[in-house]
């Protein structure tokens, strides 16, 4: 009985750490649709453009590889975790997710495209 209580107490503990693993970070997700050195901008899912700051300690990840910013283009998939300044509502970064997949409206073209010939 102690040995299955010690096991579920662990598995609870470990399951609190992940949670906390990015702190209060916001988990925003869309397509490059600007960069430069210090901001990013997106565009979600629902049409909206997000502005988030970069600073020296965001992190870059591309296949969980560490990339350098300039992996990061217009046309990007990304997925940010960022940290919301409360007093001016602006995000910046802690780590960016670089994905490689196209949105699906560029991709369905191209398989148009190749369906004709």
């Amino acid at each position: 009985m102690l040995k299955r209580f010690a096991v579920c107490s662990l598995a609870i503990l470990l399951f609190a750490a992940l949670l906390q693993a990015h702190g209060n970070a916001t988990h925003l997700a869309g397509t490059v649709t600007a960069v430069d050195g210090s901001h990013v901008t997106i565009q979600d899912k629902a049409g909206k453009s997000i502005v988030v700051t970069l600073n020296k300690t965001t992190k870059y990840l591309k296949d969980k590889k560490p990339v350098a910013v300039t992996d990061m283009q217009v046309g990007s998939r990304v997925v940010i975790d960022a940290a919301m300044d409360e007093k001016t509502k602006t995000y910046t970064a802690e780590e960016i997710q670089v994905g490689v997949a196209a949105p699906a409206a560029a991709a369905k073209p191209k398989a148009a495209a190749a369906k004709q010939k």
